[in-house]
This record gives structure tokens, sequence and C-alpha cells, in this order.
């Protein structure tokens, strides 16, 4: 395990926001389930440094949203070494690599290599590959058009008020014969 080194002075923004970029970036990693806490700063806080450089050539974005997106930069960046092989867009190398890293038990077996560029071993690579691949299709963007909900019933009743409606006669017997049936129930009640 490479030593931690914790020195980080960034020459813009406040202690505030950075401690705040510090928090978003933790929870980001967390959500990869990487449970390692001494894995977890490491990777904060190089992405804290790239961030403090990206965030002085743009101090006019707060520095939670340069820590965020550098990041998903990396994380790009890592995964799209993995997947080299198979033709995805960023998008879904992002989603598919997500989804590889938990299927293959990544978090349980290789916390340590996680956005490890250097040393990622093979098995590792191969299981998240291999994950994706036996995943089903292709994780892609659809489209689905609103469409009224059909709950049988209602589509029955509308039918069936319909067909009543263009025969005016059927309508008038049904009403009878409701009423009829309800004044005879009322005249059992009484009775």
């Amino acid at each position: 395990m490479e030593a931690l080194d914790i020195q980080f002075a960034p020459g813009t923004g406040t202690e505030e926001e950075w401690n705040e970029a510090y928090a978003r970036l933790s929870d980001y990693f967390r959500s990869y389930r990487l449970h390692n806490r001494i894995r977890r700063t490491q990777l904060i806080l190089a992405t804290l440094r790239k961030a403090a450089e990206a965030h002085a050539k743009d101090p006019s974005r707060k520095p939670t949203a340069h820590a965020i997106e550098q990041a998903r930069l990396m994380l790009r960046h890592w995964l799209g070494k993995i997947y080299s092989d198979m033709q995805m867009t960023d998008a879904q190398i992002e989603a598919s690599g997500r989804l590889g890293f938990h299927l293959s038990g990544g978090p349980d077996r290789w916390p340590h290599f996680f956005l490890d560029e250097q040393n990622p071993p093979d098995e590792m690579a191969e299981a998240m590959r291999l994950a994706v691949r036996t995943s089903g299709p292709r994780l892609q963007v659809s489209k689905m058009t609103p469409r009224d909900m059909d709950l049988g019933l209602t589509n029955v009743a509308e039918d069936t008020f319909d067909r009543f409606g263009k025969h005016p006669y059927a309508r008038y017997a049904l009403l009878l014969v409701l009423v009829v049936l309800v004044l005879g129930y009322v005249y059992k009640l009484l009775k």
C-alpha cells in the first residue's frame, strides 16, 4: 500500500467549500461501496488536488462541482481502460462500469485497486468485463412515450356506455330494470 500523503492546501476557495467538497467526494466513493477508509481518503485527496488545480483556473464554479467532475473523469478514464475492447459510449462506460464493479464483487475483493490505473489486477478487469457481457443488453437510454393506463374494467364500462348511447331504448330499459330492483329491495326491507 502506498504512503498516505495528506498535504492539501488549495490556493482558491474557502475552507468550508473544500470541506463540503471532501464530504461530497466521500459520499460519492461510498456509493461504490468503497468502505476502506484509507483507500477512500487517498482517492478523495487525489481528487481534491486535481479539483484545486481546476478551481484555480476557473474559480467561478464551486470546489464541490470541480471535485465531482474530477472524480467522474478519473472514473471514466479508469473504466475506459478496463472496457477498451468493448464498443461503448462514455455514458455506457460509466453505468456499465458501476454495474460491473458491483457484480464482480469489486468492493469486497479489490477495494485497493478501485481507480488504480497502474496496478489493476487482470482478474478484476476480466471479472468486470464478464459481468457486463453476461448482464444482458447494453445499458442505453430508452424512450418511453406516455400512454393512458389500461385498467381493464374502465374499458369494459366505457364500451358498455358507448353501446347504450347508440340505443336510447336499451338505456331506458336498463334504467327501468335498476329502478324496479331498487324499489323491490326497499319494499322487502320495509315489509
